[in-house]
């Protein structure tokens, strides 16, 4: 398999840090994902949404354990790259890994799980 073409995303209030191992890949967010972190969030998510189409990925994680604020541009922005999924033909599974001590993360995410429940499950961790 092919090395990512997707480099991590650090700015002084919010990070992503994409990660491929074997089929799956996995993307760590930290920090504050608001108005500034959107822009940043969104253009990431549409250049892994090539990925998983270039690298067949079956699998991808988004641990947002580290992540203390989610608002709604943010959350935009993950339907985007959940609903192009299949409109692209992939089968891909996406997981949000969530910290069970942070209630609204799990609250806010739900309506993810609930537009694409094929696709979309949460973990507490």
């Amino acid at each position: 398999m092919s090395s990512l073409r997707v480099e991590p995303v650090v700015t002084e209030s919010f990070g992503i840090e994409p990660t491929l191992r074997d089929d799956a890949l996995s993307v760590k967010l930290s920090g504050t994902g608001d108005m500034a972190a959107a822009p940043s969030l969104g253009l990431c998510l549409k250049a892994l949404q090539a990925e998983v189409l270039r690298l067949s990925i079956n699998r991808v994680a988004f641990d947002i354990r580290a992540l203390y604020f989610l608002n709604s541009s943010c959350l935009k922005a993950f339907i985007s790259f959940i609903c192009g999924l299949p409109g692209q033909g992939m089968k891909c599974k996406v997981e949000f890994i969530t910290d069970a001590r942070l209630g609204w993360q799990r609250r806010s995410l739900t309506a993810l799980e609930r537009m694409a429940p094929d696709v979309v499950s949460i973990s507490d961790v």
